[in-house]
C-alpha cells in the first residue's frame, strides 16, 4: 500500500481499518498506524489529514504519510499513517493502573493542552471521549486521537442534521438545548465551539473517576418558548467517589458548567489542572480512584429498573432532547425483545452501575475507527480487539436446540447461546448487557423462567 508494508491488522470499523505497518524502503524503521478507509473516497480522511497537518503537538498523533490505495476492484480508498502509539484507551488504562487524583489531573492537563493547540488554530475536535484517548505505556502520556469528526476553518460540512458528529453522552448543554429548540427546523445546524470540547472533556473526567456519566437536569421552557436547563442533575464526583481530591472535583464541575463562558479556555483549564497536580500531595492520597471498588458491594438488582438504567448512564426521566439520542437505547431494544421473545420476562441480568464503554471507537494505533462487521480490505494476522471474539453465554441465557436452532427465527445462534442482533452502538449495547461482535450488538435471549440475578456478570 503505497510505500508501506502491512505487518498486522490492529482494528476494524465502519469507516476504516487500522494496521501496523512499516516503510518499505527503510530498514529497522519504527512502525506506524496505517488507517485505511473502507468507504471509497471517504472525505473524513482528507479532513483528518488536514487537521493533523495544521496542528502539531505532543499530545496529538503525528502524521507520517497519506495517500490513496486502489482496491483490486478499481475503487480508490484514502489512507493515512500516524506514529504507532503503544498504549491503552483511557478507561482501560485506568482500570489497570488505578490512578491517583494527581495522575488524573496530569492526564486531563495533557488533553487540555491538546485542545489548546487545536483551538489556537481555529480547529475543533468535536468527539472528545475516553475511547479517543490513548495513554502511552512508557510514560503515561495521554494523546487525543481520532480527528475525523473535527473541524477547521472553512471546512465543508460533511454530515447533515441539527447537530454535528459526536457521541450523545458527551454533548454539551447548549448543543442539547439547540436540538430541543430547533429539531423541527431542517435548516438549523448547531455550530460547535471550543466550549463544547471542554464540556466533553468534563464528561470524560466525570466518567473516569465515578464510572458514570453526568446527567443534565430537566429542561423548562419560558414564556417566550425558549428552553433552559435548571442545572446538573448528577451529584458532584466527590459525592460518588470520596477518594476524589477536592481540587479535581472542582475542576470537573467547572468543565461541566451549564454556561460555556464559565468553563474558560483550554489554556486556562490546562494551567489550572497543572497547578492542582503540583499542589496535590500524592503521599496523602488513597491508593487509587478505582470507583468500581465502591460499586462492587452494591446489591444486585432483579431487573433493569429505571433507577438502574439511570445509574448506567441513561436518565430515568424522559428528556425531550434525548428522544433521538437515547430512545433507541432505552426503549426500542425492550420493545423489540418484547415482540421477538416468548412471553417470558425481559433481560434480568444485573445492570447496576455499569462500567460503560463509549459508543464509537476501538482498535490500536490511533483508536480512530468504530468496530464493525466489515471485512478488512487486506489480509491480516489474527488477534486484536475483543470484538473479534464471539460473546460468551451468560447464566440463564437460552441455548440452541440439538440441531443448533433457536426458538424463533429472529434469534441468532452464536457460540452456544441464542442472541438478538440489534443496530445499537456499543454504549447502549453495554448498558443492556449485550456484547459487541464484529461491529454488531448481540443481546442475550433469556429463558422463560426468571433467573437469579446474583450471578456475576462479565465486564463489557
Amino acid at each position: 500500500m503505497g510505500n508501506w508494508r502491512v505487518l498486522a491488522w490492529a482494528g476494524g470499523g465502519v469507516h476504516g481499518a487500522v494496521y501496523q505497518a512499516v516503510p518499505v524502503d527503510i530498514e529497522r524503521a519504527t512502525p506506524g498506524a496505517l488507517k485505511l478507509a473502507l468507504i471509497p473516497r471517504d472525505p473524513r480522511f482528507a479532513r483528518e489529514v488536514e487537521l493533523l497537518s495544521r496542528v502539531h503537538h505532543p499530545n496529538l498523533p503525528s502524521l507520517r504519510d497519506s495517500g490513496i490505495w486502489q482496491h483490486p476492484g478499481g475503487t480508490l480508498h484514502p489512507f493515512l499513517v500516524m506514529d504507532w502509539v503503544d498504549g491503552a484507551p483511557l478507561y482501560d488504562w485506568a482500570q489497570r493502573h488505578r490512578p491517583s487524583s494527581q495522575q488524573v489531573l496530569r492526564l486531563l492537563a495533557h488533553l487540555a493542552r491538546a485542545l489548546q493547540a487545536l483551538h489556537a488554530q481555529g480547529c475543533l475536535h468535536r468527539d472528545v471521549k475516553g475511547d479517543n484517548v490513548l495513554v502511552r505505556h512508557s510514560d503515561s502520556l495521554a494523546l487525543l486521537t481520532d480527528l475525523g469528526s473535527g473541524r477547521y476553518p472553512d471546512a465543508a460540512t460533511l454530515t447533515p442534521g441539527t447537530l454535528p458528529p459526536g457521541t450523545p453522552a458527551y454533548r454539551s448543554p447548549e448543543a442539547c438545548l439547540f436540538e430541543l429548540q430547533f429539531f423541527r427546523d431542517p435548516k438549523a445546524h448547531y455550530s460547535a465551539q471550543p466550549a463544547d470540547d471542554l464540556y466533553a472533556l468534563g464528561v470524560t473526567a466525570y466518567r473516569l473517576v465515578t464510572g458514570e456519566y453526568p446527567e443534565l437536569g430537566e429542561p423548562v421552557r419560558d414564556e417566550a418558548g425558549t428552553w433552559h436547563l435548571a442545572g446538573l442533575a448528577s451529584p458532584a464526583p466527590l459525592t460518588l467517589n470520596p477518594r476524589v481530591d477536592v481540587q479535581l472535583n472542582a475542576l470537573i464541575l467547572r468543565m461541566l458548567s451549564l454556561r460555556p463562558e464559565q468553563r474558560g479556555t483550554a489554556e486556562e483549564l490546562a494551567e489550572a489542572l497543572e497547578q492542582a497536580a503540583r499542589s496535590t500531595n500524592p503521599s496523602s492520597l488513597p491508593r487509587s480512584l478505582e470507583a468500581a471498588d465502591m460499586h462492587a458491594q452494591a446489591p444486585a438488582e432483579s431487573s433493569p429498573t429505571p433507577s438502574s438504567i439511570e445509574r448506567a448512564g441513561h436518565p430515568a426521566r424522559a428528556q425531550p432532547w434525548q428522544f433521538r439520542l437515547a430512545a433507541a437505547a432505552a426503549l426500542l431494544p425492550l420493545l423489540v425483545l418484547g415482540t421477538l421473545l416468548w412471553r417470558g420476562p425481559l433481560l434480568t441480568f444485573q445492570m447496576g452501575r455499569a462500567r460503560l464503554n463509549d459508543g464509537g471507537t476501538t482498535g490500536l494505533g490511533d483508536k480512530a475507527v468504530p468496530t464493525s462487521a466489515v471485512a478488512a480490505p487486506i489480509p491480516s494476522t489474527p488477534g486484536g480487539p475483543t470484538e473479534d471474539t464471539p460473546p460468551e453465554v451468560l447464566p440463564g441465557q437460552r441455548r440452541p436446540d440439538a440441531k443448533g436452532r433457536c426458538a424463533r427465527p429472529q434469534q441468532t445462534p452464536l457460540n452456544g447461546g441464542c442472541w438478538i442482533k440489534t443496530p445499537l452502538a456499543r454504549e447502549e449495547c453495554d448498558t443492556l448487557k449485550g456484547s459487541m461482535f464484529k461491529g454488531t450488538c448481540y443481546l442475550p435471549v433469556p429463558h422463560h423462567e426468571r433467573q437469579p440475578t446474583s450471578h456475576p456478570v462479565r465486564n463489557p
